[in-house]
């Protein structure tokens, strides 16, 4: 899979492009503008926000801050303010801090006042989240536009954003669906991979109309099941498997399961129907049809899959509806839970990179990013798919999911979802015996002020002890503030394979962490944690370790840590010498990802140079210290290193590197140093 399968969901919306690009494009008008782009769920209306946000600079050069963001679900009126201030704060400069002291609406206020801004926010469903932003977005008269991704239903947030426009214009963009030819460009675009051609019809979309209705997430749902099949003949039997009114069974034992899609709500559906060009007669079965077609096809797709993919795919559920996942983490997560065996000479991640690529093929998840290398970072599931995924996680008993206080969750529960949002607390049941995985979601900040409610009562943290009565127990992981200990005993969960903590509370790991013999990885890189008991290091099942400021032993491991592929963000100890023999880096020949700071050359550098040479395995490197060595460069070993990220000074080798025979994989270099990094080393970098 490549990038150019993103790039397809743009076929058939080049006119919506065009339209929100010459509103965007005015002169006459420099009062700040709100422009909704609405339409019902599966239409595309994010696709087209997004291609809009990439080709902001070609539109309007004058454009000086641009914000892309989607609002959690579930979310408070309030929260679209915590939303918008989250991110402001990646793209702003620490100088444009205006002290702690400042409220994010003021700070806000403040950043945008002076500046010709763009800001897209989607999952805006009241009239009073819309107002709260108003607040945040000043009309500087610089010609700024903030434009709203609304669901049909909301139709009433898009009618009072256009009474904020003071020309009184009405910049409302219905995204319809698609006619029978943009249809089937769009289906041959995901499902042959060709350019459209602009000759005459094409035998499938005919059909393809008749299936979807032009309804393109269904499209590309079709599109990635046939993709799977051979052509003509299995793409004959799939089409008229799935053609209305046909006798085929697929999707009928589904029946009542699932709700329709929302209805276009009673002004809007005039517009709607009149460029779709039905008549009246044909609303109601057309709109059906709709729910019926995807829903149909979405069960053929899962139904395609194999009995492991099915696993990985219902884990989706448990991140939460329109939450955008680290591809990795839940590659890792797969893993823990058992779900991935090794195959064929790959590695359990190789295989769950496979999995994740072919649900994206299938158009089944959606990459919301990519790495430097082109790989899959960050996915997530659509809301409209999560509905029917979620039914059958239910129905199947694969996962208990909730996101209300005080809830009950029974005993016989094998995996459970907390999606937590706002800093809210949930008081957690204490028997569960069979317990496979928790997962509690949340999305609160961590600084001082969130740890107080509006009382200035401190708030509280969850005692976790519960989770000690679910012997079984394979996957922890907690998110949000509400974390500040883990139970001491944690290490009588014998079978857990996967930790992740995401609290700036959580200072301290305990000792018995050292007992849990069968763990592959632990996240702790969004927490305090800085040491691990010393008997951790002797886990042989380690596979991930990532944190933020974790030290390393000063002693050698006994034993070697074979399965280890990750180490990010740890620090070798601090004014104490590593020798060939007591560096545990040695004890690590296997890993593919290094990523260690602090490194003292005194103290460090010539065991580190050693270690480096061992690691023929590696793939990225990342150092960060005084002086740092030139291996990464010149070691003979390191033929699969790709990636090499260098923040101190570095010792520059002299003579010629002859880099295309050293690193022949090396695609990306990047060096913070006080010493640039000489031409003739450049010269060679750039080959």
């Amino acid at each position: 899979m490549n990038r150019r399968d993103e790039r397809n969901d743009m076929v058939g919306l080049d006119d919506d492009v065009k339209r929100l690009e010459k509103l965007l494009l005015r002169k006459d008008h420099p009062e700040t503008m709100f422009i909704s782009i609405i339409g019902e769920s599966g239409v595309g209306k994010s696709t087209l926000a997004t291609e809009l946000f990439k080709k902001l600079p070609d539109v309007d050069v004058a454009v000086e801050t641009k914000l892309l963001a989607f609002t959690e679900p579930y979310s408070w009126a309030e929260e679209v303010v915590q939303i918008l201030y989250k991110a402001y704060s990646n793209i702003r400069e620490d100088s444009e801090n205006s002290g702690e002291d400042t409220d994010p609406v003021s700070e806000l206020r403040a950043y945008f006042s002076v500046r010709k801004y763009m800001v897209i926010l989607g999952g805006i469903t009241s009239v009073t989240m819309l107002n709260l932003l108003r607040l945040c977005l000043p009309d500087n008269r610089k010609g700024s536009s903030v434009v709203l991704v609304l669901d049909a239903e909301n139709e009433d947030v898009a009618l009072h954003a256009d009474k904020m426009n003071r020309d009184g214009v009405r910049r409302t963009h219905l995204v319809t669906r698609l006619d029978e030819k943009r249809s089937g460009d769009l289906f041959r675009y995901k499902a042959l991979r060709k350019e459209v051609s602009s000759s005459g019809g094409n035998p499938y979309d005919e059909r393809v109309f008749a299936i979807t209705r032009g309804h393109p997430l269904s499209i590309v749902l079709l599109a990635g099941l046939v993709r799977f099949k051979e052509e003509p003949l299995q793409w004959e039997l799939v089409l008229q498997q799935l053609m209305p009114g046909s006798a085929s069974k697929v999707g009928e034992s589904r029946d009542q399961k699932i709700t329709s899609l929302q209805p276009i709500s009673t002004s809007m559906e005039r517009i709607f129907w009149a460029k779709v060009g039905e008549s009246g007669d044909q609303r109601t079965s057309s709109l059906q049809s709709i729910s019926t077609s995807l829903e149909r096809i979405f069960w053929a797709s899962f139904e395609d899959l194999s009995n492991n993919i099915k696993s990985c795919f219902l884990y989706f559920v448990i991140v939460g509806k329109n939450a955008v996942v680290d591809a990795r983490e839940i590659v890792r997560m797969w893993i823990g839970e058992g779900f991935i065996r090794p195959h064929k000479g790959k590695t359990m991640e190789e295989v769950g990179d496979r999995y994740m690529k072919e649900l994206a093929l299938r158009c089944l998840i959606q990459v919301h990013s990519r790495d430097n290398s082109g790989g899959i970072a960050n996915v997530k599931l659509h809301s409209s798919l999560h509905g029917f995924l979620q039914c059958e996680a239910r129905e199947d008993g694969f996962v208990e999911v909730h996101d209300i206080h005080d809830v009950f969750v029974p005993p016989s529960a094998r995996r459970l979802s907390f999606q937590i949002y706002g800093g809210r607390y949930t008081t957690f049941t204490s028997k569960l015996p069979k317990l496979r995985s928790f997962i509690s979601m949340g999305n609160g900040d961590t600084d001082h002020e969130a740890r107080f409610d509006s009382t200035g009562a401190e708030k509280l943290f969850y005692d976790l002890k519960f989770l000690l009565g679910s012997k079984f127990l394979r996957v922890i992981v907690l998110g949000g503030e509400r974390v500040k200990e883990l139970p001491k005993a944690i290490g009588k969960l014998l079978e857990l394979r996967y930790l992740c903590v995401k609290s700036q509370e959580l200072k301290v790991l305990p000792s018995s962490i050292k007992r849990l013999f069968k763990l592959q990885t632990l996240d702790i890189k969004a927490t305090g944690v800085q040491r691990v008991d010393p008997g951790f290091w002797k886990i042989k099942t380690l596979r991930h370790v990532i944190a933020s400021n974790l030290a390393l032993p000063a002693v050698s491991l006994e034993e070697e840590l074979s399965e280890l592929q990750t180490l990010v963000g740890v620090t070798p100890p601090q004014g104490q010498t590593w020798s060939h023999h007591s560096c545990p880096l040695h004890k690590m020949s296997k890993l593919r990802i290094l990523w260690l700071e602090r490194i003292q050359h005194e103290y460090h550098r010539s065991a580190l140079e050693c270690a480096l040479q061992e690691m023929h395995l590696i793939v990225s490197v990342t150092l960060q210290g005084d002086l740092l060595p030139s291996s990464v460069f010149t070691a003979k070993n390191l033929r699969f290193l790709e990636e090499i990220r260098l923040q101190g000074r570095v010792d520059w080798p002299r003579g010629a590197l002859n880099a295309r025979m050293l690193r022949p994989n090396l695609r990306q270099t990047a060096v913070d140093s006080t010493e640039p990094m000489p031409p003739h080393i450049i010269e060679e970098l750039q080959w």
